[in-house]
């Protein structure tokens, strides 16, 4: 019986090495004066922890259950997980660290302050992306970051060090707020240690998450609201939020700025360097899949050059802050907009709800007015007009009829396709684009050339109903290929 227990222990062992612990890790030897580290990978750690797990092994019988064992070696092999900006150089990587864990220079001392913080937090295990990550594998760089996000996640605790940072006064200019990969580094640990350019804590508490002055601040800074930053859920939900998050952050390479994007989605991707922007059309591919929300379409910019419609992105940069103060109350029995929209080699097929109007120069350079034509019956317009900047020399006003499709009307359950407008209230839409009918016996048929065309904006377009609010108005709607 103890032999087949054994088994079942090293199974269980080897499960939550492979499943729970980065490939590569950073052991800490700490001892009187002595304080060396050393590379490892998880075939390692059982040498390493052998008389610790020895002590677990005999702690449990057969009848015991496989969480108790995970919770132990959750406990004796947790990981400290370091946080910061990489110097232009001098940063230690993975086989200079293999074949000399006696480094210098100041990327080395950083490697050396960090591990000193996590042995400080109880850990004899940690791990950084300079020197963990052997990154002349592919399939080694892949995994990473594919599994960035769920390490940071199950570290015992996150240490970030702010290299332009003395004190809680500088923590707004620090670089590290517009990095792309910080953001995940921000949002997936559960505890998570705040350093300043000196290794000086910024608080006197162990998990900064648990400050509510520092965590406030750090929400003003990174207009993520607070139960996000303490208690986040990755996941296909509130896309325009969490893109306008990332909208102003960076990265070296074009493509890290859909993969850091990944956990935070909690969606598959491959990794594929060179792709360049396509990195962003496939990771949109994934989420549309997986979305139900208008507000996927709610941005401004350039749309992306690959696929067949306008009405993807082309990078995180072009989802701009929106006042929503103005919207429509939603709820699970207000449901707005189409959630049943689909992209394939097609285009984008959507349901929107469309108004026709007249598209106008305002003199400015680049900036035009939309005004809705179709009108309630009364002496007033049913809808404010819309300010709109395109960035086109020849824009070709007079060539084309125009029209707003709105995202987030109100669906009902009316037998015919119709969407209900509430009276006083703020809708996002799309400026819409087509050829002018020839004659009056073309006005009301479509071909292939007078199908309705999404035409890019730099603004988003945010359109107000302007009667009564206790009024309801019910339109047509209108599937689309975009």
């Amino acid at each position: 019986m103890q032999r087949v227990f054994i088994h079942t222990f090293q199974a269980i062992f080897d499960e939550f090495i492979f499943n729970h612990l980065p490939r590569n890790l950073i052991y800490i030897r700490a001892s009187g004066n002595s304080f060396t580290i050393e590379i490892i990978s998880g075939s390692s750690i059982s040498s390493l922890f052998k008389k610790d797990l020895h002590h677990i092994d005999e702690k449990y019988t057969l009848s015991v259950k496989k969480k108790a064992i995970h919770d132990d070696l959750k406990r004796l092999l947790k990981y400290a997980i370091l946080s910061h900006r990489w110097y232009e150089e001098g940063e230690p990587s993975f086989q200079e660290m293999s074949s000399n864990p006696h480094g210098s220079g100041k990327g080395f001392e950083k490697l050396m302050e960090f591990c000193r913080k996590a042995e400080q937090f109880g850990c004899k295990l940690a791990w950084s992306d300079t020197c963990c990550i052997n990154k002349s594998s592919s399939a080694e760089l892949d995994e990473a970051i594919r599994s960035m996000f769920r390490w940071y996640r199950q570290a015992h605790i996150c240490i970030v060090h702010l290299a332009g940072t003395l004190n809680i006064s500088e923590l707004k200019d620090d670089e590290w707020f517009m990095r792309g990969w910080t953001l995940q580094e921000l949002l997936a640990p559960k505890m998570i240690k705040f350093y300043g350019k000196n290794w000086e804590k910024l608080s006197d508490i162990p998990n900064d998450k648990e400050d509510l002055s520092l965590m406030n601040l750090v929400s003003r800074i990174t207009n993520i609201p607070l139960a996000d930053l303490t208690s986040f859920k990755p996941g296909t939900r509130n896309i325009r939020q969490r893109m306008y998050w990332a909208s102003k952050r960076q990265t070296t390479r074009v493509e890290d700025i859909s993969y850091c994007l990944v956990g935070i989605f909690d969606v598959n991707l491959s990794i594929a360097y060179g792709e360049g922007d396509w990195a962003f059309y496939r990771l949109m591919e994934v989420i549309i899949q997986r979305c139900d929300e208008w507000g996927i379409f709610a941005w401004a910019g350039t749309p992306s050059s690959y696929g067949r419609t306008k009405a993807i992105a082309r990078s995180p940069e072009c989802y701009q802050e929106i006042h929503t103060d103005g919207f429509p109350v939603e709820s699970t029995t207000k449901v707005h907009g189409d959630t049943s929209f689909t992209l394939s080699r097609r285009g984008l097929h959507l349901v929107l709800m469309i108004a026709i109007g007249d598209l106008q120069s305002t003199g400015k350079a680049d900036h035009y007015e939309f005004a809705v034509s179709h009108t309630l019956g009364s002496d007033r317009p049913d809808f404010m007009p819309i300010e709109i900047r395109i960035s086109v020399e020849d824009l070709g006003i007079e060539e084309d009829e125009w029209a707003i499709g709105i995202l987030n009307y109100r669906a009902t359950e009316e037998p015919e396709e119709v969407g209900k407008l509430e009276g006083g209230k703020d809708y996002v839409c799309f400026l819409l684009r087509r050829l002018k009918a020839k004659d009056e016996s073309t006005k009301t048929k479509e071909s292939e050339d007078r199908v309705w065309k999404k035409q890019p904006t730099d603004n988003i377009l945010v359109v107000h109903t302007c009667f009564q609010t206790r009024l309801e108005s019910r339109e047509p709607l209108k599937r689309l290929w975009l």
